[in-house]
């Protein structure tokens, strides 16, 4: 039984090559959900200078678990 093995490199190349992707893509997404974390942040605490708002920390806390989670 043959192997060819250029066609098993460009198959482990291939997968890498997905896997390595995959992970770059969950990354872009979690850091576009941290950037808009931050910009809640920033927004709730404007807010919160202005009068009675509790519950914005919650909210932001709940945010981050999602994002901590994987979404």
């Amino acid at each position: 039984m043959a192997v060819d093995f250029e066609a098993l490199d460009l198959v482990r190349s291939s997968n890498r090559s997905r896997s390595y992707n995959k992970k770059l893509d969950d990354l872009a997404r979690e850091n576009q959900e941290l950037a808009q974390l931050a910009s809640d942040a920033i927004e709730m605490c404007e807010e919160l200078e202005k009068g009675d708002t509790t519950k914005y920390s919650n909210i932001l806390k709940d945010k981050l678990k999602k994002i901590k989670k994987g979404g």
